[in-house]
């Protein structure tokens, strides 16, 4: 089923000493789990899906579908080296994905979509490994899915922060049904209450829409008048990220804005729902753990 491949002696005791007085220079190199994860999408096996598969698998990170473990068996054992990968870069302390956001519309966003697809298997990986009896290891599972979400979201754009919103949501469902299906242990609990905390407020809204809007600034530099109105918008809507009840300022400098300018501004009142809705998500979910 598709769902989502001698040096002399000298020389390498050269080579591997001149790899650890890089590392021992450039210490964040080693400890970037943007890099680690990069190794855990090149292991990511069979992630072709048809339209069909897409909707069974929404329903089932939506909780409005049971997971059938005869249907992802297969394909989890297949992508399990890497989902260890991407457990394992979650324990280092930082991420950084390398954006240049001097490249404006053209900064890479496929680290986003690959990471949509490890991210949806770490949930069927965790359903299975309940399912198995395995509790142990989904609290891992679910816990390190959750570092993973919030690490696809840092220093990102809005559309990576909104596919990591899709998968943060995914993995605290997937922790309200194990709390609420299973027989946890105090350990286990433990392990999923100190993963929610770490996520803290979930996701930097404010800034990723800043970064996206002011790439717009290099289309419309030589225009004084558009460029004033994207630097109100700016304002606005990073004002309204952090504070609901001043959307309608967003509103008016929207509709204020040049024609060709409005139309490429991302709706700020659906963005503002997908906010809330991870709250929410949160919220409802550190209730369970208390």
């Amino acid at each position: 089923m598709t769902i989502f491949k001698t040096i002399p002696s000298v020389i390498l005791v050269a080579l591997l000493s001149a790899g650890s007085a890089l590392a021992q220079r450039n210490p964040s190199l080693t400890e970037n789990a943007a890099l680690r994860y990069w190794s855990a999408f090149s292991e990511v096996q069979d992630s072709g899906i048809t339209d069909q598969q897409a909707k069974e698998l929404n329903a089932i990170l939506d909780g409005t579908a049971p997971y059938d473990d005869s249907k992802y068996k297969d394909l989890l054992e297949k992508n399990a080296l890497a989902l260890e990968i991407m457990a394992r870069a979650t324990s280092l302390p930082n991420c950084d994905w390398g954006l240049d956001y001097g490249l404006g519309h053209d900064v890479p966003v496929d680290y986003a979509r690959k990471a949509l697809v490890l991210g949806r298997l770490n949930v069927l990986y965790a359903f299975h490994l309940l399912k198995t009896g395995d509790k142990d290891g989904a609290a891992r599972a679910l816990a390190a899915g959750l570092r993973f979400s919030h690490d696809v979201g840092n220093g990102g754009s809005l559309f990576a922060t909104l596919i990591a919103k899709d998968l943060m949501t995914s993995h605290l469902r997937a922790v309200a049904g194990a709390l609420r299906l299973e027989q946890l242990s105090g350990g286990q609990r433990s392990q999923l209450q100190t993963a929610v905390t770490q996520v803290g407020e979930g996701l930097d809204w404010p800034m990723a829409a800043k970064r996206d809007l002011e790439a717009l600034r290099g289309d419309y530099s030589g225009n004084p008048q558009t460029s004033a109105a994207l630097t109100r918008i700016i304002s606005s809507y990073v004002a309204a990220l952090n504070d609901e009840s001043k959307l309608p300022t967003v509103n008016q400098a929207v509709e204020g804005a040049p024609q060709k300018l409005a139309t490429v501004i991302p709706n700020a009142k659906r963005v503002l729902e997908q906010k809330q809705d991870l709250n929410n998500t949160l919220l409802q979910t550190r209730a369970l753990l208390q």
